[in-house]
């Protein structure tokens, strides 16, 4: 190019010296001092736009190695949350994604970007060996993986963040300097052209249009790079880099608006089985089309991105509201789950969508790691969308430690006993004597103490546990009542079941095979489950309750009271108990007209129990007044402190004794006291 410019010029010239005289001369002159300026500019513009070039590029792959670096961590947080195969080995692909960028650029850069990249590359290489240490430990369940997480892999890891932080800001700086040294470097060519151009109209023009067309060439070029370092090759979506960027943009707007912005993380169910079947270009075409439903799904209103692998990641700057924001998530998910129709045939993908609002649920990469976590909430529940909720999803620190000890204990049996039933019990009004016991669950644990069941329940019910702790718990109460069964006190042991247990198709067996293990009469064991329990799946559960009362098995309908479908699901459910809540207990010692609201629904769901054959038992009852009222209304059992705190297994047989004495010492005084008057 340059030569032909160079011939075009002494072909003009020559021309001009032909015309005429010293104006020829003259203007041959200016003309080759404007050549000289436009050859040695463009030769300046060529080498600050490959210097620009190479400054992108190796920008671009310091913040890949960042954002892989950064997503290493929330796996290897999430494979201490839920330990599977699926999350070790997106563990492994974004270490490899890091370890490959920072080798690519320790061998594309100049000495000092390779000092970086080394030192980034050996700080990655070693977090890495100890976050695999650390899912090593987590795998074989070993209680050591707490200390090394604390002593050394976190350590490692904001070492390694804040150094991969640095370094990628620091060339990002730089590649933004190159891009406006490209700029100023236009500038001036233009400023000299335009001089030239005046002293030369015909020929300046000539080349003006030969100049700036290389130069839009040029900065065409440099576009290009920027947007292939931006965007996901295959897709042509925005990339990770190019999202957070987008991101930033919408978080700070919110928080200056003073509205929500949303955040959606979606992951296609079924990809692997296309890749593996089908092959990969039959899962190209699945991201292809994905890429392309989820951006007509969003229209103008968003930004769709692919993060990487079958991970999108959709952001709304503005929206109304989580009602909006899940409605469009919804709306995502049903175009996910038609069928691709590929080459090799039609494919069955679906997506499972993770919602977070912005600065609702927080900012950067903590509305990332939200937004991931309601994905795999989302997931775990066959797909679909979740709304993040920071009581269901494990995203503190504090949960996630306490969730993963807890599936530790569960998978290793709980040696040391941690989990501990406590027993409370029913003493039966007519005559005061203890029947029967509810066993309720303490978690004696080793660093924070005696935990109560509200701090570990919602925890486990959320994240997939509650059929393993209640079935834990079962063999614990089960084993319990045939000891003192064989001690020559039988007691019925209440068990309380989580809602999910019941629609568990492995449940009913269980609690079976583990009363014939046993060898306790299954009347000597109750399961208490809950109104809102029943509502979870009537038709399930109904059934579930009938094979296990045909076994011998009692049933309990608990917190009686509390819900608004009792009437209608009681009289299709096999129960044999009724217990009435504690929040209509508490006053009716202090009622002494017996008119009061809750003295009127106590009598009535006494009445309503015995009508329908059912035992009615009092929870809650804390002073004797109200166990005299209840004996009065012709209850037939109760509980509460004024009888016995719940208490270890070791101490129930005294306390069965005290409650005794408590219920019959009151029973005989107002017998006492009628007889008198």
């Amino acid at each position: 190019m340059v030569g032909h410019i160079g011939g075009s010029l002494r072909t003009r010239v020559a021309g001009f010296v032909r015309r005429g005289g010293g104006t020829t001369a003259a203007l041959a002159a200016v003309l080759l001092a404007l050549a000289a300026y436009v050859l040695q500019g463009t030769a300046h513009t060529g080498r600050a736009t490959d210097e620009q070039r190479h400054a992108l590029a190796i920008d671009a792959l310091f913040s890949e190695a960042r954002t892989a670096i950064a997503m290493q961590e929330v796996n290897l947080r999430h494979y201490q949350v839920e330990p599977s195969v699926a999350v070790r080995q997106r563990f492994d692909q974004v270490a490899q994604v890091a370890d490959a960028a920072l080798t690519r650029v320790s061998s594309d850069g100049d000495s000092r970007v390779r000092v970086d990249a080394l030192r980034l590359r050996d700080e990655q290489r070693a977090y890495r060996a100890l976050a695999v240490r650390l899912i090593d430990l987590v795998s074989d369940g070993d209680p050591g993986h707490v200390q090394l997480d604390r002593l050394e892999v976190t350590p490692a890891f904001y070492t390694l963040q804040d150094d991969a932080d640095r370094v990628a800001r620091a060339y990002h700086e730089a590649a933004q300097r190159q891009v406006e040294a490209l700029r100023q470097t236009q500038v001036r060519l233009l400023a000299g052209t335009a001089v030239g151009f005046a002293a030369g109209l015909a020929l300046v023009a000539m080349i003006m249009r030969l100049v700036i067309g290389y130069q839009r060439r040029l900065v065409e070029q440099a576009d290009e790079s920027r947007h292939l370092a931006l965007h996901d090759p295959l897709t042509g979506l925005p990339n990770r880099t190019l999202f957070a960027e987008r991101l930033r943009d919408a978080l700070a707007d919110a928080q200056a608006g003073d509205h929500q912005m949303a955040l959606m993380v979606v992951d296609l169910n079924g990809f692997k089985a296309v890749n593996d079947t089908l092959g990969h270009h039959a899962g190209d075409q699945v991201l292809l089309e994905a890429g392309r439903r989820l951006g007509v799904g969003v229209g103008d209103a968003g930004i769709v991105s692919r993060l990487g692998g079958d991970e999108f990641a959709v952001l709304l700057p503005r929206v109304p509201g989580a009602a909006a924001a899940t409605a469009l998530a919804e709306s995502l998910a049903e175009a996910l789950g038609r069928n691709f129709m590929l080459e090799e045939g039609p494919a069955a993908v679906s997506g499972s969508l993770g919602v977070a609002l912005g600065p609702l649920h927080g900012a950067g990469e903590d509305l990332f790691r939200h937004a991931d976590a309601a994905m795999y909430r989302a997931k775990a529940g066959g797909g679909g969308v979740a709304l993040y909720d920071a009581t269901a999803d494990t995203g503190t620190p504090d949960r996630m430690q306490l969730l993963a000890e807890l599936r530790a204990l569960l998978e290793d049996g709980d040696p040391a006993g941690q989990l501990e039933l406590h027993y409370q019990p029913q003493v039966r009004l007519s005559d005061g004597t203890v029947t029967s016991v509810e066993a309720l669950v303490r978690w004696n644990h080793p660093v924070r103490g005696l935990l109560p069941p509200a701090a570990f329940l919602t925890i486990a019910e959320t994240s997939g546990l509650e059929v393993r702790l209640t079935g834990h718990l079962l063999a614990l109460a089960v084993h319990q009542a045939a000891a003192w069964r064989l001690a020559g006190r039988p007691l019925i042991v209440a068990v309380n079941v989580s809602p999910g247990c019941l629609i568990d198709p492995g449940f009913v067996p269980q609690v079976l095979d583990t009363v014939a293990g046993a060898g306790l009469p299954p009347a000597l064991l109750r399961l208490e489950l809950t109104e809102t329990s029943i509502m979870a799946d009537p038709a399930s559960t109904v059934r579930a309750l009938g094979r296990i009362r045909e076994q011998g098995v009692t049933v309990s309908v608990d917190d009686f009271g509390t819900g608004f479908s009792s009437l209608a699901q009681l009289r299709h459910v096999a129960a044999d108990e009724l217990k009435v809540d504690r929040m209509f207990i508490k006053d009716l010692g202090s009622d002494d007209s017996g008119r009061t609201p809750d003295a009127v629904m106590v009598r009535s769901a006494i009445d309503l129990g015995h009508n329908l054959g059912l035992s009615v038992v009092a929870e809650g009852v804390e002073d004797v007044a109200a166990l005299l009222r209840l004996r009065e209304m012709a209850c037939d059992h109760a509980q509460g402190y004024v009888l016995s705190r719940p208490v270890p297994a070791t101490e129930l047989p005294a306390a069965c004794d005290r409650a005794e004495a408590i219920a019959r010492k009151a029973f005989a005084a107002t017998a006492t006291g009628a007889g008198r008057s």
